[in-house]
C-alpha cells in the first residue's frame, strides 16, 4: 500500500532525541520547553492561595470580621 507509505514508514529518531533530552544538564523540571514560565505561574497561585488560606485561617482565630456581641 504505496499510498499510506508516509504514516507508517518514517525514521525512527527516538533514541537521538532521547541522547539530546538527557545530554542535558539542567533539572529535569526545568528540561521541557516552557518549563520556567510553567513553574512561576504555579508559583504565583500556589503563594497567592497559600496566603489566602492563612488569612481566613487568621480571621477564624481573631475573629475578625465577626460582628461585635454587644447588646443594647
Amino acid at each position: 500500500m504505496a499510498l499510506l507509505d508516509f504514516i507508517y514508514n518514517r525514521p525512527n529518531r527516538v533514541l537521538a532525541l532521547q541522547k539530546q533530552y538527557q545530554a542535558d544538564t539542567r533539572p529535569i523540571y526545568l528540561r521541557p520547553a516552557g518549563a520556567k514560565q510553567t513553574l512561576v505561574v504555579y508559583g504565583a497561585l500556589f503563594s497567592v492561595g497559600m496566603m489566602s488560606t492563612l488569612y481566613g485561617i487568621g480571621c477564624l482565630v481573631t475573629g475578625h470580621g465577626k460582628p461585635s456581641s454587644k447588646e443594647e
